[in-house]
Formats: C-alpha cells, sequence, structure tokens
C-alpha cells in the first residue's frame, strides 16, 4: 500500500531519503537547489511525498503558487497562452506550478531504476495529489513547465495528461574530446569560420593580460552582487543590490559546496564572474557579471561563460556543459545543441490548450523549430523579439 503525504518543508525529509531521488537528474531539481528556493517562495511551496510499501520515500513533487505578478516565465497564462489562442486569463491565472519555479530545466522525482510502469504510477499518483492542493489553494490551473528529455518522457508516460507544447529550447554543449584542440577540430567540422572564430576569441582574451580562476560562491558574495548587478542594469533588470544579496546568500548557504565561479582578473583587479553549479557529470552555467566600461573588448562574455567552463569540463572530466536558454546563435555558432523544453497545464473551468487549433498550429511551428537544429531558425522562433 503507497503512501502519499503533503509536507512543507524539506527538512521534513532526510537527505538520505531524498538523494536517490536527485541523483542522475538536472541540479535543478536536486536538493540543494530546492531548499534555496524554499526559502525564497515559502509559504507559497509544499512537497508531495510518496511511500512505497515498505515506506520508502520514491517520489517527490514540489509545488508552488503562482500568485498573480509573481513568476512570471512560469506564469503559462502570461507566458504562452495569451500570445497563442483565444484563452480566458481567469481559467488558467493564477495557477499551481510543478517541479520547480526557476532555471528551466524541470522533471520528475522518482526512485531511480523503477520499472516503467512503477515509475508512471507513481507520477499519476504525484499528479492526482497535486490537483488536490490546487483546490485547496484556490487557483483555476495547473501546469508544469520547462520539462527536459527525462520530464517530458516521465510526463507522457501517464495515461490521460494533456498533450504538451514546446515551451523553449535550451543548449548544452556535449564534451566528447579529452583536450581543446579536439573542442577546436568539432568545431571545424561544422565550418571553418567557427573554429576561426573560437580560435580569435580565445588569443585576443590571453592577450587582454586576463586570468581566470576559481572560487566558490560564498568566497566572492559581495564582488559577485555587484557584478552581477552591473551587468542585469544593462539590460534593465531593475532588482536592488540588497534583493539580488539575499538571494545569493541564499545559494551561497544551501548550495556552494555545488558552486563554480569563473574569476576574471586583471592583476589583483576582479573584472567578472560567472556562475556555474556542478551536478554529477554536468557544468551548470548559471549567471554572469562583468564590469563592462573595464573590460578590453577582448570576447570577454564568450570566453567566461563558454570557453573557460569547456577548458575546466575537459580537465575535470564533466561530460556536458549545461549553457540553459537565451543567446541561442551565440551559444549554437559556439557547438552547443538545442533540446526541445517541453510544457503542459490544465485547467478546472476550460479545455486543454490543445483543443484549440491556433494553439496546436502555433505549437507545431515551435516543435518543428526546435527539431530543425537551424541558428536563423531557432533564432527567429524562440529569440527575444
Amino acid at each position: 500500500m503507497t503512501g502519499i503525504d503533503l509536507v512543507h518543508s524539506l527538512s521534513e525529509i532526510s537527505e538520505s531519503e531524498l538523494a536517490p531521488l536527485t541523483e542522475g537528474r538536472s541540479f535543478y531539481v536536486s536538493g540543494p537547489w530546492l531548499r534555496a528556493y524554499e526559502n525564497l517562495r515559502a509559504p507559497d511551496v509544499a512537497y508531495v511525498t510518496h511511500r512505497d510499501g515498505a515506506g520508502r520515500l520514491d517520489g517527490l513533487l514540489p509545488l508552488y503558487r503562482q500568485r498573480p505578478g509573481t513568476l512570471a516565465p512560469y506564469d503559462a497564462f502570461g507566458a504562452y497562452l495569451r500570445g497563442a489562442g483565444g484563452f480566458a486569463e481567469a481559467d488558467w491565472s493564477p495557477s499551481l506550478v510543478l517541479g520547480q519555479s526557476a532555471a528551466y530545466c524541470n522533471e520528475f522525482l522518482t526512485a531511480a531504476g523503477a520499472e516503467p510502469e512503477a515509475e508512471s504510477q507513481i507520477v499519476a499518483d504525484l499528479l492526482r495529489a497535486a490537483e488536490e492542493q490546487r483546490t485547496r489553494w484556490g487557483v483555476p490551473a495547473t501546469s508544469a513547465l520547462y520539462l527536459n528529455r527525462e520530464g517530458a518522457r516521465q510526463l507522457a508516460a501517464v495515461p490521460g495528461t494533456p498533450q504538451p507544447f514546446i515551451c523553449d529550447v535550451e543548449c548544452e554543449i556535449d564534451i566528447e574530446w579529452d583536450s581543446w584542440d579536439g573542442y577546436i577540430r568539432y568545431l571545424h567540422s561544422l565550418g571553418r569560420k567557427r573554429s576561426a572564430s573560437a580560435r580569435r576569441e580565445t588569443e585576443e582574451f590571453q592577450a587582454a593580460g586576463y586570468t581566470v580562476s576559481a572560487a566558490r560562491l560564498g568566497e566572492l558574495l559581495e564582488e559577485s552582487n555587484r557584478l552581477f548587478t552591473k551587468l542585469q542594469e544593462k539590460y534593465g533588470d531593475r532588482t536592488s543590490m540588497a534583493d539580488r544579496a539575499h538571494y545569493l546568500k541564499i545559494l551561497a548557504t544551501e548550495a556552494d559546496s555545488h558552486s563554480q565561479l569563473f574569476v576574471l582578473r586583471r592583476g589583483a583587479e576582479i573584472l567578472g564572474v560567472s556562475l556555474a553549479f556542478l551536478w554529477d557529470d554536468t557544468v551548470y552555467m548559471r549567471q554572469l557579471g562583468l564590469d563592462y566600461e573595464r573590460l578590453e573588448g577582448a570576447a570577454e562574455y564568450f570566453n567566461l561563460t563558454i570557453y573557460e567552463p569547456i577548458r575546466f569540463a575537459i580537465d575535470r572530466g564533466y561530460r556536458r556543459v549545461h549553457l540553459g536558454r537565451a543567446s541561442y546563435d551565440a551559444k549554437m555558432f559556439r557547438g552547443a545543441k538545442v533540446r526541445p523544453l517541453v510544457g503542459a497545464c490544465w485547467s478546472a473551468t476550460a479545455e486543454p490548450p490543445s483543443a484549440q487549433t491556433s494553439f496546436a498550429a502555433w505549437n507545431q511551428r515551435r516543435a518543428e523549430a526546435a527539431e530543425s537544429g537551424d541558428r536563423q531558425v531557432v533564432m527567429a522562433t524562440f529569440g527575444s523579439p
């Protein structure tokens, strides 16, 4: 007899129970990441737990309440439905968000090695319990967004779930070489301009007198906050330094042992930081900060967010650099592959989105773009307007 319960903090679940569910999955559904965002999202967070007949934890589903004006990328109506069909906001917003509410790389936490039928049943049980919480929170809709390949497979295996749609694409570089020269040869196989560009950008960077060193986030909290803020302000983000400091302190408290800062220096002066998290066989690139006014214009962005992480991954035996969403053209030009991120949403008061012809056509265009692997097509479909 399985057991399903609702808890309001991961502190109610031991790390020894949680760890087997998170091994081999995305960092963005790991214990450190989920605990960090629990601290940021409380009280609008809960977790459905699923236990087998022996009382062992074999499933966990984080739940987040999306209130109006919050979690904008996880507001399925505002991010997707509003512009893709004739949907009524009252049917779809606010919503219950499943899995996570940040980072755009989502999947379901189930016991590793579970037989397909058993895993499907666990996910189905978790979804049913989530619907009960949706009713308690009094929101009209539920959504699971930015599911990676594994999350999409898990959801598709559950009978009766809504037809998924393409939320976006993510960029990853598979480390299939044991040297930097191997990476350059790989780029050359994609086109001479790509390898020539990588050589030029790394040579200009080295000639500028820069060094890149490693640190933990917790070692450079103030510098990271300053540099992240400078870059975000350049692109219109008005988050205060105090709010960002609070966020970074929580990340350092919960996930510092997995953090990796690539620190850009000229002499003793820190001019940039690129934050990554190390999990399983993957380097997850998270956030960049640069003091643009003091840079040399020597491809600092590409070196700090792509080339240095690739060197690090090769040297340390990591098999993948996860670059996430956005800047698709730049990432694909430097060897990244795009992979679709899917979502599904359902409402207590309306038909599934796929029932609308306009939405189905919109989704079909996005699916074709995601599968094309063509930089121009991907940018035209998923790039910023």
